[in-house]
């Protein structure tokens, strides 16, 4: 009986701590509200009266609403170290616009022909500051009712004496001061910068400068299923460049998973390469050389195995872990062992290496990033004449997988801080389907920007699709062209996420690139 007690207060307790949660981001969605709704006052006056709208007090009205910066950044912390289980997307939108990457909340609109001019400014901030409300007001009508709110302040009985951006500049550090008296520890550690977007969006990494060797290249410039009309793909690289003045969450949490499935496609890609080339090596056209490639070909899937086992246990992969090991794992190492065992590979050992390939090539597929089956040395036998090319390539390949992966482990704990905090169980971005919709695509894509990562990742040292082992390109990326339906990952198949993913319906989003475009002052 009294383990059921027990039992029974962890229900309630859980339970009570999850309205707690669910009561505390109601709480600063309105807070947020309220406070845009404050702010916007004054933008409307300088509407109202056009001698004042200039581009220095409009610069101010930034200033006014970057006081709240920190506060964002605390308010997420607290919510998200107490434990919230659904990514709060209002919330995200915010820090992503008071705290975005140019730090200046000076947005323009874009109309093509015309100049930076203050009113075109005001229109900027009008816009942006629509999409927040609505989200805003949106999650709170849909998902707080009969709460409880926390009013931290009453933004309606703040004494207003004039309406100008210096004014606004004083009464919003005032409540800003009010606001952080509540959280004095939590300045004191300073761990709420760990939420400050450039984090969120891998700023650091995205924005090494180019060289001989970068760390993570093969990350940024991981290609998408998604083409340009000139043929081009896009990469992480070109979404991070969009990503970063755009203030949607739903486009910010597919981004993240994006990122993180991509970590994993080099040691896919190897495993791709090596399985295609012992069933090459292995069959009858390879007579003449399948005796003495055979122990160096087994050495090194014994080194592949091992970096395939080192990479599963990084903590950036602890919800995946189980998938990758009893899936990806394990098909691996039954692969290695046929081959090592067989004088020659049956057509029940080669269909359970091409599954392997296309579960491969599915996981990707969901996460939007480009992966074939096929690699040129599919159409290709092994003679004499290009055995040691062949095996010396896929050495090069390992060697550069073995570097990457040190590069990896370095920043293993800055991907495991996003994973863990937002809970990023999945790779799946096929759920979200505005996320780079044609116009996106096609502003993207004619941008010098996209031009010159094109010519940096076709140059980059570190690729490792070379010689015999580059995708098949005079396909019609048959194995891209699948419909999401038909994936069968059963494991793979349960996204924790997707029920809880949409907390909103826009109904009004503004595209970066295309509504609005950062002021040059």
């Amino acid at each position: 009986m009294k383990y059921f007690l027990l039992f029974m207060l962890m229900i309630t307790f859980k339970i009570s701590l999850c309205h707690l949660i669910h009561d505390l981001k109601c709480s600063q969605s309105r807070y947020f509200l309220n406070f845009f709704s404050h702010n916007e006052r004054f933008l409307l006056q300088l509407e109202k009266n056009k001698e004042n709208l200039t581009i220095k007090n409009l610069m101010n009205y930034g200033n006014a609403l970057q006081t709240h910066s920190k506060v964002i950044m605390i308010f997420l912390e607290d919510l998200i170290n107490n434990n919230a289980k659904r990514f709060p997307f209002t919330l995200i939108t915010v820090n992503m616009y008071l705290n975005n990457i140019s730090g200046s909340l000076n947005m323009i609109t874009k109309i093509d022909g015309e100049k930076n001019d203050a009113q075109n400014l005001l229109e900027g901030y009008k816009i942006i500051h629509l999409a927040v409300k609505e989200q805003l007001t949106n999650y709170i009508n849909g998902y707080c009712k009969n709460i409880i709110f926390n009013d931290y302040i009453d933004f309606c009985n703040i004494p207003i004496d004039e309406y100008t951006t210096t004014n606004l500049i004083n009464i919003n550090n005032e409540i800003k001061d009010k606001i952080l008296t509540n959280y004095e520890l939590t300045l004191e550690i300073n761990s709420y910068e760990s939420f400050h977007p450039k984090n969120i969006l891998f700023y650091d990494i995205m924005t090494l400068q180019n060289s001989e060797r970068i760390e993570l290249n093969l990350l940024r410039f991981t290609p998408l299923n998604i083409k340009c009309t000139n043929g081009t793909y896009l990469t992480i690289q070109d979404i991070f460049e969009y990503i970063k003045y755009d203030f949607n969450s739903k486009d910010v949490i597919a981004y993240i998973r994006m990122v993180i499935g991509a970590t994993f496609r080099p040691i896919a890609i190897l495993i791709r390469n090596f399985l295609t080339l012992i069933q090459v090596a292995s069959s009858e056209y390879s007579h003449g050389v399948i005796y003495w490639i055979k122990p160096t070909l087994i050495k090194m899937g014994q080194k592949i195995m091992n970096y395939l086992m080192d990479v599963i246990s990084l903590s950036m992969y602890d919800y995946k872990r189980s998938y990758l090991q009893n899936i990806i794992l394990n098909g691996f190492m039954l692969a290695l062992s046929n081959y090592i065992e067989k004088y020659k590979l049956s057509e029940i050992d080669i269909k359970c290496n091409n599954e392997l390939i296309k579960t491969l090539s599915n996981l990707f597929i969901k996460s939007r990033l480009y992966f074939t089956r096929d690699i040129v040395l599919t159409n290709k036998n092994i003679t004499e004449n290009n055995a040691d090319e062949i095996k010396n390539q896929l050495d090069q390949i390992i060697q550069k997988v073995e570097i990457y992966m040190n590069d990896l482990k370095k920043w293993n704990e800055y991907f495991n801080f996003i994973v863990k905090k937002f809970r990023i169980r999945s790779f799946n971005v096929s759920s979200y389907k505005n996320f780079i919709v044609f116009k996106i695509l096609d502003r993207i894509c004619n941008t010098e920007s996209h031009s010159e990562i094109c010519n940096i990742s076709a140059n980059d040292k570190n690729n490792i699709e070379i010689g015999y082992y580059k995708d098949v390109q005079n396909v019609e990326d048959d194995a891209t062209q699948f419909n999401l339906k038909d994936l069968k990952d059963e494991i793979d198949n349960i996204d924790i996420d997707s029920k809880e993913s949409f907390e909103y319906k826009s109904n009004y989003k503004p595209f970066y690139m295309i509504d609005y475009w950062p002021y040059n002052a």
